[in-house]
């Protein structure tokens, strides 16, 4: 069976899954809930592991479900937003996959709330893997040409849940500026690409 919300293709298995055995188990406040910060993670905003042991009533064990749950939410409302689905399609193709008719009037709410946001997001970070956040050089003490990078990552997927990250990296002198001259070489390229002609062209 195709869907709009998946470009007009088949559901994930997986997301099937979660819907029957995570979503609809919740009550329509849990999913609102849930839902809310699910929508402003995707946005760049942290969900407190708090709110998540206050809806799923976790006090020790597993994380699994609250990570399942969020992992769907986000492929929905992402795919949706994507595949610009209008909510009563959207509505009506949740049913279809088993959501509970008022568990997916809080998702129908949800995408309409937040679907012009998302779709921005999308399309800022559309191609980047995790959002660069911060970036710092150093030359470590005691060493010879060598390089520190300390990258700071934003949404980076931990576990299931978006977490803010932070990575070090070490390099020799040499391959850091052989690495800038090509992020340099890129940059160029894409500064003169004209993505609007291209866009006019295909249609």
């Amino acid at each position: 069976m195709k869907f709009r919300f998946c470009g007009d293709g088949d559901c994930p298995d997986w997301v099937l899954a979660e819907i029957h055995s995570n979503l609809a188990q919740l009550t329509t406040d849990q999913l609102n809930e849930l839902g809310e910060h699910t929508a402003k993670s995707i946005l760049g905003a942290d969900i407190p592991e708090s709110d998540l042991s206050k809806i799923y009533a976790i006090t020790k064990g597993s994380w699994d479900a609250p990570k399942g749950a969020i992992a769907c939410l986000r492929f929905l409302l992402t795919s949706a937003a994507r595949h610009r689905t209008d909510t009563a399609v959207f509505g009506t193709e949740l049913q279809q996959l088993g959501l509970p008719k008022d568990h997916t009037a809080t998702m129908c709410r949800l995408l309409g709330d937040y679907v012009q946001r998302i779709r921005a997001t999308l399309r800022d970070n559309s191609l980047s893997v995790n959002q660069l956040d911060s970036f710092e050089c150093s030359i470590p003490k005691n060493t010879i040409d060598c390089i520190q990078l300390k990258l700071g990552i934003q949404n980076e997927i931990v576990d299931g849940l978006p977490r803010k990250t932070s990575h070090t990296v070490n390099l020799n002198r040499n391959d850091a500026l052989l690495l800038l001259n090509e992020l340099k070489a890129v940059r160029d390229t894409m500064e003169n690409y004209n993505f609007d002609k291209k866009y006019s062209d295909e249609k």
